[in-house]
Formats: structure tokens, C-alpha cells, sequence
């Protein structure tokens, strides 16, 4: 009878003690930041984007994230350090690694793009062109 009592406190305490684990990894996570709240729904709206509740935030979060690269990068842009501009589109809630598994499944990874496509060819090498003309300006 007393290692059952002590096996029903010690069942207790773990599971206290995963609910507080838990709950301090929900309030460790930054809150949304309020300024970007019109633009979130503008977004969300363009984008035909709806969560339930659980999933909000966590959306909100990696938008948030992904807008503030994506700013960064923009700020290079402006100053010829790289070649092209970003923004915001349908994926903007989506993780890298959400974006990969999503767009392209595992097929990246297994080098499945287009199994469909034939072999390489060099068509030059079999005669198959003809040489090339001059042509009128």
C-alpha cells in the first residue's frame, strides 16, 4: 500500500510538472507585436488565410518573423548588396521547413522533381542540328 501511494505522488508530481514545462514554453514565446495588427489581417484577408485558435499565434509569430528577413533584406537591397527585392506573399506564414515539405513534398530530397523527363541528349553530337546562318539585321 505505501509504494502505491508513492507511485501515485510521484505520478502526480510529473504531471504537475509537465503542465508547468508547458505552460512556461507557451509565455516564453514572444507576444505578437500590436503595431502589425492591421497589417496581419490585411494579409490575412488578402491571402484568404483563417486559423482556429490554437494555430493563430503561431502563425502571427512566423509571419512576424519572416516579414522582419524580409525587411532585412530589402534594407541590403536599397543598398546594392543584393540583386533583387522581397515581399510578403501566400507563404509568409509558413516556416522554411513547412514551406519545403509543402511546395514540394519529399521530392527534393529523393531528386523525384520530373521522374517523367527522358535522359540528356546532346542533339549536336548526333547531327540532329543544323549549323547556324547568318541572319539579315
Amino acid at each position: 500500500v505505501m509504494v502505491s501511494i508513492c507511485e501515485q505522488k510521484l505520478q502526480h508530481f510529473s504531471a504537475v510538472f509537465l503542465l508547468i514545462l508547458c505552460l512556461g514554453m507557451m509565455s516564453a514565446a514572444p507576444p505578437p507585436d500590436p503595431s502589425l495588427d492591421n497589417e496581419w489581417k490585411e494579409w490575412k484577408t488578402k491571402f484568404a488565410k483563417a486559423y482556429n485558435l490554437n494555430e493563430e499565434r503561431h502563425r502571427r509569430l512566423v509571419w512576424e518573423e519572416n516579414k522582419k528577413k524580409i525587411e532585412a533584406h530589402n534594407a541590403d537591397y536599397e543598398q546594392g548588396k543584393t540583386s533583387f527585392y522581397m515581399g510578403l506573399n501566400q507563404f509568409s506564414d509558413l516556416t522554411p521547413e513547412e514551406f519545403k515539405t509543402n511546395c514540394y513534398g519529399n521530392s527534393l530530397n529523393r531528386g523525384e522533381m520530373a521522374p517523367d523527363l527522358p535522359e540528356y541528349e546532346d542533339l549536336g553530337k548526333n547531327s540532329y542540328l543544323t549549323p547556324g546562318r547568318a541572319q539579315p539585321e
